[in-house]
């Protein structure tokens, strides 16, 4: 096999592939192929889920869709340990560095945590409290995959809940917190800012040969739908 046979291979495995479905429990989110199999579950949130009930230490993931196979960040909050942990996708379409030594490095995501002071934990807990966020869901909205939008997954108080705010709307252009993770995040990649999604016609063709893959989450009472 050639080496470009191998890339080729390795480009449709990490960046092409089908969302999958399975449980995500914790893994690396950053690792591409966990990323692939795991996604959906990440962004409900199934491990928090999982683990809350009575007494638990409230978490919150916020996971924000700039086009999926653009720019994807995870931010992870732990109440207890006061940490935001931030995971964003670097790929960039035209600069693709393979190597042998690790043929998926073009797809990895850079993984940072930072401790959060009081004032920063409650300010951020303030700012997804106006988003929302531990209200009830927005039943219903549809987020495709090629869109920009945010995702809120959490255990508060023993409650676990998920719901999304998508670009263009009220609700988006509203939201606060993402300024304030925005402001902790320490992973050096700049935000893929949102904006109309232009038609592309090579990918259309790419998508009818299933090459690539587009999807749509949904916000359920009490969790996403897919």
């Amino acid at each position: 096999m050639s080496r470009f046979s191998a890339f080729r291979r390795l480009a449709l495995l990490a960046g092409l592939l089908p969302v999958a479905a399975c449980t995500y429990t914790g893994d690396d989110i950053g690792n591409p192929l966990v990323r692939k199999a795991q996604w959906f579950s990440a962004v409900a949130g199934d491990d928090i889920r999982q683990a809350c009930q009575p007494g638990a230490p409230d978490r919150f993931r916020l996971t924000y869709n700039g086009q999926y196979e653009r720019q994807i960040r995870v931010y992870d909050v732990d109440a207890a340990s006061r940490t935001l942990t931030a995971t964003v996708s670097k790929h960039n379409e035209r600069v693709l560095t393979f190597t042998l030594d690790d043929p998926l490095a073009p797809w990895r995501a850079e993984k940072v945590s930072t401790p959060l002071g009081q004032k920063q934990y409650g300010d951020l807990v303030a700012a997804l409290t106006d988003a929302g966020l531990f209200g009830p869901p927005a039943v219903g909205l549809e987020l495709p995959s090629r869109s920009y939008y945010w995702v809120g997954a959490y255990c508060r108080d023993g409650r676990y809940g998920v719901t999304g705010w998508l670009y263009p709307s009220p609700q988006f252009s509203e939201l606060r917190f993402p300024a304030l993770l925005s402001g902790l995040d320490m992973t050096g990649v700049p935000v893929a800012q949102p904006g109309p999604v232009p038609r592309d016609l090579d990918r259309e063709r790419a998508e009818q040969r299933g090459e690539v893959t587009t999807f749509t989450l949904k916000i359920g009472e009490n969790g996403l739908v897919r």
